[in-house]
């Protein structure tokens, strides 16, 4: 006999996927597209040298990185997948944690953080319903 239990992972691996491909179009734009996306999307003033495109691009490379890692774990890992979803805000708090502690104060505009905002967002989200999802799959056995 079949049981109709639900896959508590296909979400979460779905969106996982999903987020993978995301990292892939920021680490685009983060390195092979860099001048024309931090001068229209990050918005910034690149008066001042170099060093902060350096960075940028930087950040682009973690990007292929994580995009690639997280495209990998949501086809081979899926059960990995919810808890993959929630140490991306996590890591982020700890970093934002790290530049408080550092003294670092934000002065450009950073038109990419509502877009990181949702981003966050959809994580914690997706786990909360993962976690509901699985409860529930408890106290059903």
């Amino acid at each position: 006999m079949k049981t109709n239990k639900k896959d508590i992972y296909l979400f979460p691996a779905r969106l996982l996927l999903v987020l993978g491909i995301i990292d892939l179009v920021r680490g685009f734009m983060h390195t092979f597209n860099i001048h024309w996306a931090a001068a229209n999307v990050a918005k910034m003033d690149l008066s001042i040298g170099g060093d902060q495109l350096f960075l940028l691009g930087v950040f682009g490379l973690s990007n292929f990185l994580t995009g690639i890692l997280f495209i990998f774990l949501s086809r081979r890992a899926r059960e990995l997948s919810p808890h993959i979803i929630i140490i991306i805000p996590l890591s982020y708090a700890i970093g934002l944690l790290g530049f408080r502690y550092a003294g670092l104060v934000k002065q450009a505009a950073f038109n990419g953080r509502y877009f990181m905002m949702v981003y966050m967002a959809v994580c914690v989200l997706t786990y909360v319903k993962y976690m509901v999802d699985k409860k529930g799959q408890e106290s059903k056995a």
